[in-house]
């Protein structure tokens, strides 16, 4: 056997056109969560407002902790959904 057959340094191609349709699913599954999250937080909050003026509570106490309570319910739905990301990516 010769060397040259062990001293294979050639650089594989790398297929652009993988390698775009990769960057575009990336992109539209990261902008898919962050709408998810803004989607979550602002339903919440918005909610939150709603009873707070059907109860007429004088203080913004219920908005507050119905939209503190979708805040956590987002970044939790974050963190799932971000390790099903990387486990796919596996």
């Amino acid at each position: 056997m010769a060397e040259e057959d062990f001293n294979n340094d050639k650089e594989v191609p790398i297929n652009t056109e993988k390698k775009a349709s990769w960057g575009m699913r990336q992109y539209g599954v990261y902008s898919t969560v962050v709408f998810q999250i803004l989607a979550t937080m602002g339903l919440a909050f918005w909610g939150g407002k709603k009873i707070n003026d059907y109860f007429e509570v004088k203080s913004n106490l219920l908005t507050l902790a119905i939209g503190l309570t979708g805040m956590a319910l987002a970044f939790y739905n974050l963190l799932r959904q971000l390790k099903e990301i990387q486990k796919d990516e596996k």
